[in-house]
């Protein structure tokens, strides 16, 4: 890993471990945006920020660390030529086998919940929940060409 750290120049690297409550999602939104706002265009941020909420309130209702005492940790991280990375690791489902997914029906527009998914994957290039022994990882991948991160200046 440390050889692939000095192979990229890494312009965001941050990681928080936070409470899984509404005062840890306040804390993910505000952290997503002070840290990749000086990065880039506000619509990436934005769309970043989205994906950021979605993914913690799927954590918070679906996943241990929702449970009293749970966290979350948000990572993001991106190369001076590369995506924006979004890791939120969890605790890991609450029903063995359940895994974030992407109804096979339109959502709902009528309802309070059930489109977190859809939206994420709507604005992400690309995602996957990677299973652990600790748990489990929404990683999100965010990049179109015109979105490319400010230049390093070095």
């Amino acid at each position: 890993m440390d050889d692939l750290i000095r192979d990229y120049h890494l312009v965001l690297n941050e990681r928080e471990q936070l409470p899984c409550t509404y005062d840890g999602l306040r804390r993910a939104r505000s952290l997503s945006r002070v840290r990749l706002r000086p990065l880039w265009a506000d619509s990436l941020v934005d769309d970043a920020e989205l994906c950021v909420d979605e993914a913690f309130c799927n954590a918070r209702r679906h996943t241990r660390s929702g449970l009293p005492g749970g966290t979350v940790t948000l990572a993001l991280y991106a190369t001076a030529d590369g995506p924006l990375y979004i890791d939120l690791g969890d605790a890991g489902p609450i029903r063995p086998g359940d895994r974030p997914r992407v109804r096979a029906a339109a959502p709902d527009t009528d309802v309070e919940s059930g489109r977190g998914m859809f939206l994420v994957d709507s604005l992400a290039a690309h995602w996957l929940y990677v299973a652990r022994a600790d748990g489990g990882c929404l990683s999100l991948t965010l990049l179109t060409p015109d979105r490319a991160p400010v230049a390093v200046r070095g």
